[in-house]
Parts: C-alpha cells; structure tokens; sequence
C-alpha cells in the first residue's frame, strides 16, 4: 500500500495531468509508479517505491543530466517536514525545485542520498513517496 495524500498539496487542489515524454520514459523501467499534478502554479511530479533503488534520484540529478546549471539552496523545514532546494536554469529560464521522501509512518527524509542508506539498511519501512515540486517562480525562497 502506497503513503497517501489528500486531494490537495499545500491549499491548492491537484490536478492530474499527463506525464511529460522524459517522466514517461523514465517511468517504464522505474519500480513503483509516477504521477504528475498541478498545485496552483507548482508542478507537483509523485513517485511511489516499494523498495530502496537507485532509480529514484533527486530531479537535480536529471536536470543536470538535460543541460541545466544547478545551484544547491539550503534545506528548509515546514509543518510538512524537511525539505531539500535547488536553483536550476537554462536558456533563461529558472526553476526553483524541492524534494522530501515521506516513508510509510509519516516519517520525512529531506535529501534522496540519505532515503537510500536508510531504506537501505532497514532504518526506514516503505512504501515511500518521493515528492519533487516545482516552481516558476522566486516564490520558494
């Protein structure tokens, strides 16, 4: 059974919408599932794991990967846990992006590295839910 969420993220409502053409490629071999949802002007990408694999790594990974600069923020912590940030930009366009890694009992892990050992070693119990928000604007610093 997958960690739920309600059917909104942080007062907006989600609303589903298609994974890109990269998320669904990226999706075929992943072992879990990817959801895709908007939350008011956030992008908001959900990926469930069962298990500890290096197939979830963090968006800064990929979009470094695809061109992007990227420019580690520092950690934040919310009503809803710890948080980790990072700047990207491209060809003039910049993303401001979070992640957290929410096990089973609620408990949060901010960055995907430490999810991994923890997982790893039986520290923490899945399902996981990997969350990575993203935004347009400087609305997150």
């Amino acid at each position: 059974e997958r960690v739920s969420l309600p059917g909104e993220f942080e007062g907006e409502k989600l609303v589903a919408e298609p994974l890109t053409e990269r998320e669904a490629a990226f999706a075929a071999d992943f072992p879990g599932t990817i959801e895709r949802f908007r939350a008011g002007k956030q992008v908001v990408i959900l990926r469930w794991s069962d298990r500890a694999t290096h197939r979830v790594h963090s968006a800064a990974t990929c979009l470094a990967a695809s061109g992007w600069s990227v420019e580690p923020l520092q950690a934040e912590r919310r009503s809803s846990g710890d948080w980790s940030r990072f700047r990207a930009a491209k060809g003039g366009e910049t993303l401001l992006v979070r992640e957290q890694i929410r096990a089973a009992d609620g408990t949060t892990i901010a960055d995907v590295p430490s999810w991994f050992w923890s997982a790893f070693l039986g520290q923490t119990k899945g399902p996981w839910l990997v969350m990575t928000v993203v935004a347009r604007s400087a609305a997150m610093d």
